[in-house]
């Protein structure tokens, strides 16, 4: 069968037609991969596969279980409308609603940037800081997002006394994604939430912070239309780009930072792989030492780290 005739095996139902029995589930999902194969949609086979889990409330063993399972019709037109969306390289974390973090499940939708495997290093790197027992911390995340980051440092140090957690957004949109996903994993209460452009919510006058970390938007405007179009098209363009050489917002918050971190308080930013010796360069200008470029589990330039020395 022609991928045209693939593609017409099971048109969307028309208005007021008679109930007929749907497609199995092995049909749809041929009809499905079909469809997004003919959309040049990366990994067809993997989106269909979690596009008809989703609408079926399954996980993806139980389609290769149940094959010949027909599909009511208010799950098929589900599923079509779906693999509709997903043709036009909507991600599949906003059609599902929902990406796994630091082995957690964060409610997402296109407010907040999809959380990212590799910006798990920032929370592996924070954890790995020399916090010494007994000592009181404060621990600031600029540009929250969904939370998944702040969120995944609360848990991870939840057995340790003495931990604050802060967290911003420019977006008001953005924290309450964020407040919903902390109230979700039972540690809203432990977050203060904070609205405003990275630091400037905080006053100069005083050191708050032992740790500032942030995942900023550090793609060059060069390289905006070279991404691929479920990023460019669909996620929120202020959390991705970041000005001519993509370092506009790192060079803010290094100014800044270095004059709210406490004395041996540290900071970590995500990178572009190819920012490394301009981001260190930048840093350089303010108070940082200890300065490191950490690589992520692909080999590539992923965070930099510095300590302030006042």
């Amino acid at each position: 069968m022609s991928p045209e005739g693939a593609s017409a095996l099971f048109p969307p139902p028309r208005p007021g037609s008679p109930s007929v029995p749907g497609p199995t589930v092995r049909e749809a999902l041929i009809w499905g991969m079909t469809r997004l194969k003919e959309a040049e949609v990366p990994d067809p086979r993997l989106s269909a596969e979690l596009l008809l889990a989703e609408v079926l409330g399954v996980d993806r063993i139980a389609l290769i279980l149940a094959p010949e399972r027909p599909l009511e019709d208010a799950l098929w037109a589900s599923f079509q409308e779906k693999i509709q969306r997903r043709s036009k390289h909507e991600p599949i974390a906003y059609l599902t609603g929902k990406k796994e973090f630091w082995s957690l499940t964060f409610q997402v939708n296109p407010s907040v940037l999809i959380p990212r495997p590799e910006t798990e290093l920032l929370v592996e790197t924070a954890l790995s800081l020399p916090w010494p027992e007994g000592e009181s911390k404060t621990v600031l995340e600029l540009g929250t997002g969904s939370g998944a980051v702040i969120i995944s440092l609360a848990l991870s140090l939840s057995h340790r006394k003495g931990f604050r957690f802060v967290a911003t957004d420019v977006s008001p949109e953005a924290l309450a994604v964020a407040r919903q996903n902390a109230k979700n994993h039972g540690v809203e209460e432990k977050i203060r939430w904070v609205i405003g452009d990275w630091l400037s919510p905080f006053t100069s006058q005083r050191r708050w912070f032992d740790l500032i970390l942030c995942n900023p938007p550090y793609v060059a405007d060069g390289e905006w239309s070279a991404l691929p179009p479920s990023v460019r098209d669909f996620e929120p363009w202020t959390a991705l780009r970041g000005g001519a050489d993509g370092l506009a917002a790192i060079r803010k918050i290094l100014g800044r930072a270095s004059a709210q971190l406490k004395v041996g308080g540290w900071l970590l930013l995500e990178i572009g792989e190819t920012q490394a010796e301009a981001v260190r360069e930048a840093a350089e200008k303010y108070s940082f030492h200890a300065m490191e470029i950490l690589k992520d589990y692909s080999g590539k330039n992923r965070l930099w780290k510095g300590c302030c020395h006042g």
